[in-house]
């Protein structure tokens, strides 16, 4: 068709992120994850390539500081010369890791890479067979923090066959990340353009139809919160509207797993329960390694031996060597302890001795409105002053005054039965 272009939208690559807090011990692991960005990169390129598409859109944060490596720098020249061998054209708003007032290296680019300006909305032509077949319109941060309202400067131009927006910025206001560039889907409507190309959100997303409003999401999951396949979308674009197609590109998966062990006995049915999650995880990653953060809860009676020092970490390890085994690898980044102790909460209730007092007692604050989060900061601020630490540390009370409680009684209970 004429009037058709075809194009990836991209975002999010944040390359040469650092992947903190994650417990990457192994080499394999680690060295997965310090490429993971750059052959993320790589896979946006080779659907770029592989589709013939006309050309990439990236909304944002293609480094993941305003200071950007060179290694990255490096990178993203080596992907913009093998997509301008191709004769495909990149279109680059900055966001808020990439603003435009940001340190760079300044290496040469190809003639066919298009930065947005930073000082208002800037119209790139799109020429196919020597005529304009698509409008781009797109504006990028200045510095790391927008919060103006971009989306209301931008205005589709009467003569345009088909108008394209790219936008770093968070649309209604989401709660769970940065209010830069905020708008609502009304602005970016009031744009009349045919598609917006959006980033910031690193989930990918469909956030409106009519015209087709998306978050591409991140190209590679960048911590454990960021569970799934990412990637970026194929579009095909004409007046009759935008066809969309998702496109794996991450190296590795995130995933999270809640594993119930109320009829474990002891740590081998544990063992077996995690391992089994973790083949479901990695069943469920498309072919790629895959990093879980896991944890087991349920009333057991492996809880007293779980409780052991040292005994979660020796569990972990063993667990860790065998998901290392499979093909693709698993590795468990964490195992977290929720299990109570198999005990009969309701019958100690009801018994007049010291265990009893104290199960009502905890009752009592976690039942109370907000009592169990102000008896945990009254119990830890001794502690925290004798440390000089003025403010308090996130804290899920309710799961500490109940963990204290089933530790205290496991204790009782096998004192008893020595």
């Amino acid at each position: 068709m004429a009037d058709q272009v075809r194009f990836v939208h991209a975002a999010d690559i944040h390359l040469g992120a650092p992947f903190k807090g994650v417990d990457a011990t192994d080499r394999r692991v680690r060295d997965a994850l310090a490429s993971s960005t750059f052959e993320a990169l790589d896979r946006v390129v080779e659907a770029c390539i592989e589709r013939e598409v006309d050309f990439l859109v990236l909304a944002g944060d293609v480094y993941n500081h305003a200071e950007k490596p060179l290694r990255a720098e490096f990178a993203f020249r080596t992907a913009c010369e093998r997509l301008s061998e191709s004769g495909i054209e990149v279109f680059i708003a900055r966001g808020n890791h990439d603003p435009a007032l940001g340190f760079s290296a300044g290496l040469a680019m190809p003639g066919t890479v298009h930065y947005f300006s930073e000082h208002e909305v800037e119209r790139f032509a799109h020429i196919k067979d020597g005529r304009e077949v698509c409008a781009l319109y797109g504006r990028s941060f200045r510095t790391s923090a927008e919060t103006a309202n971009l989306a209301r400067g931008f205005a589709r131009a009467a003569g345009d066959k088909l108008a394209i927006g790219v936008l770093h910025a968070n649309v209604g206001g989401r709660a769970d990340h940065e209010p830069y560039a905020p708008c609502s889907v009304e602005d970016l409507r009031a744009a009349r353009m045919d598609y917006w190309a959006l980033g910031h959100v690193h989930a990918p997303e469909i956030v409106a139809q009519a015209p087709l409003i998306t978050y591409a999401g991140c190209t590679q999951g960048l911590d454990p919160t960021q569970r799934g396949v990412r990637g970026c979308w194929a579009v095909t674009l004409s007046p009759d509207g935008a066809d969309v197609e998702f496109v794996p590109t991450a190296r590795v998966i995130w995933d999270h797993v809640s594993v119930r062990c109320d009829e474990a006995e002891g740590i081998d049915e544990v063992r077996a329960a995690v391992a089994g999650a973790l083949d479901e995880c990695r069943r469920g990653a498309s072919g790629r390694p895959v990093v879980v953060r896991a944890e087991i809860a349920g009333r057991c009676g492996a809880h007293s031996a779980l409780v052991r020092p040292g005994a979660l970490a020796d569990l972990t390890a063993e667990l860790r060597a065998e998901g290392l085994d499979r093909d693709p690898w698993v590795w468990l980044d964490r195992l977290v302890d929720r299990t109570h102790p198999a005990l009969d909460l309701a019958a100690i209730t009801e018994g007049q001795d010291f265990a009893g007092d104290l199960v009502r007692r905890a009752d009592a604050v976690l039942t109370g409105e907000g009592a169990a989060a102000g008896y945990v900061e009254e119990l830890a601020r001794a502690a925290l002053d004798t440390l000089d630490v003025r403010d308090l540390p996130e804290i899920d009370a309710v799961s500490v005054v109940e963990r204290a409680r089933d530790l205290v009684l496991d204790r009782l209970f096998s004192a008893e039965e020595r």
